[in-house]
């Protein structure tokens, strides 16, 4: 049986470099190693039983792309048990995780696999077993693949799997930018759409040169953005229009992120860190003594890290540097759409770096946010990938690292359970993942909530930022930092 491949989930298909792969990784850690031959049967119910794309690979037949069923499919194939050693310890755990994270996924079967991580020593606070799940974007998007992950899990014994990430009715970026977007003559939608399909109106030589055509031509628009800032920076946070221009500036004529560690472009080689354990009650706390949201205290405390790496590599640190930022452009809840795919947009954070002053740090990526929510640039950018998505391959890639290499790379914050979970009646100690990353970016950063704790998925570039261990030291020192100076001396 074949089903097509829409348009939206083949671009992901057709963006894998060597360098930067589109697979999202995920994992699970266990302080009691599970009944693994459970874990299979768990697998095989609820993912492969559930969802037919995962027993499909994708092929391209009569010049269509589509979703064939794998004749040689094989649960063992893809659900695989490795010994990393008899003892071994979480570093060498780490070591091949990041070594996976570099392996493309065969495009012979379907674009999954799970690896079971034993022989570990469990000593101290290390885990006795690790599960890492890997994903190519192409199936699913970032939200709807950790759904998938943890419709695996169950709260109790038969209990319904939670919902996983905000279900509040409160007007988020996504919410506000699809309303805003009734309100544009023609749909922002079509606006954005517009943008992309003008882009691709460029001389002739474009479609000589494919991708390469992106990467020229663009590193003297500082000054416009800059202006762009200036000019809207005295509007008030609530302020669409302004708002709008903004982000419509920066997406339009940023150049490229700046070199923030090392020079060159990213190389196969990737390596993984992590931090854990951070308390959520902590987080809130120190968010309410500076008047700042969860997100606004984790992300400062990104921003605080990331500034002293840059400034321990010796080079120089700038005022700030991009991410991209996914959102959901649809209700987050379990009932995930038997087919999975991609229904998300990206909205550009520039993220504030070099600032001393806690307070300032908080209201200046407060006020940053404000005006990306207060803002249509969602739908902007949804815009421009269902352009990109209908254009020709060398193109559409072109287009998406265009706006990729704008930024250092992907940040994410994904709220999970606030409650433990079982895997096959052994509970989940732990969740973490690692985003992926496109075009020319170098660092991606996950940031999960489960459980009352908060951890930190870093994945980056061998070559252009090495030691990700130094730059998760960093971020839990300036946490506790933070801690320090917020909570009383017995919290």
């Amino acid at each position: 049986m074949t089903t097509p491949i829409n348009t939206s989930d083949l671009t992901f298909l057709n963006m894998d470099r060597p360098t930067n792969l589109m697979i999202v990784n995920g994992l699970m850690w266990f302080d009691q190693e599970p009944d693994w031959d459970a874990v299979r049967g768990v697998v095989q119910e609820r993912l492969i039983d559930r969802f037919p794309v995962l027993s499909r690979r994708p092929a391209q037949i009569d010049g269509a792309w589509v979703w064939e069923d794998d004749p040689d499919f094989n649960l063992d194939r893809h659900v695989r048990e490795v010994t990393i050693g008899g003892s071994a310890d979480l570093r060498e755990a780490q070591q091949y995780i990041s070594d996976r994270v570099s392996d493309p996924l065969d495009k012979d079967h379907p674009l999954w696999e799970i690896d079971i991580l034993t022989g570990l020593s469990g000593a101290g606070d290390e885990p006795a077993a690790l599960m890492l799940a890997r994903f190519h974007h192409a199936l699913a998007d970032g939200i709807r693949i950790v759904q998938l992950v943890l419709s695996m899990c169950d709260l109790a014994e038969d209990a319904a799997p939670p919902v996983v990430g905000r279900t509040s009715k409160a007007r988020g970026p996504a919410t506000q930018a699809l309303d805003a977007s009734k309100h544009v003559a023609g749909g922002v939608v079509d606006f954005a759409s517009g943008l992309g399909s003008a882009a691709l109106k460029a001389p002739g030589k474009l479609l000589s040169k494919g991708r390469d055509a992106f990467e020229d031509g663009f590193d003297l628009e500082f000054s416009v953005t800059a202006l762009t800032d200036a000019l809207t920076g005295t509007a008030s946070e609530d302020n669409q229009i302004a708002n709008s221009l903004r982000s419509a500036s920066r997406l339009a004529l940023a150049g490229r992120s700046p070199a923030l560690t090392g020079d060159g472009k990213p190389g196969v080689a990737k390596r993984v860190a992590w931090v854990t354990g951070i308390p959520v009650a902590q987080v809130k706390a120190v968010g309410a003594a500076h008047d700042a949201t969860i997100n606004d205290v984790l992300l400062g405390v990104v921003s605080r890290g990331l500034s002293r790496y840059v400034e321990e590599s010796g080079r120089d640190l700038v005022d700030n540097v991009s991410f991209l930022v996914p959102i959901s452009l649809k209700p987050i809840d379990m009932n995930l759409p038997t087919e999975l795919g991609n229904y998300f947009a990206m909205v550009m954070f520039p993220m504030p770096l070099g600032v001393a002053d806690d307070d300032q740090l908080m209201g200046e990526i407060r006020t940053r946010m404000a005006r990306i929510k207060n803002s249509t640039e969602a739908m902007m950018v949804f815009g421009i990938q269902r352009a990109v998505a209908q254009t020709p391959d060398a193109l559409s890639i072109g287009l998406t690292e265009f706006v990729a290499n704008k930024t250092i790379g992907l940040l994410t914050n994904v709220p999970g359970p606030r409650a433990p979970m079982y895997l096959a009646g052994t509970e989940v100690t732990g969740i973490l993942g690692w985003v992926p990353t496109a075009g020319d970016q170098s660092l991606g950063i996950c940031i999960f909530s489960y459980n009352g704790t908060v951890s930190m998925g870093i994945v980056s570039d061998a070559g252009i930022l090495p030691d990700p261990d130094r730059l998760a030291d960093l971020v839990s020192e300036e946490f506790a930092a933070l801690a320090a100076g917020a909570l009383p001396a017995d919290a």
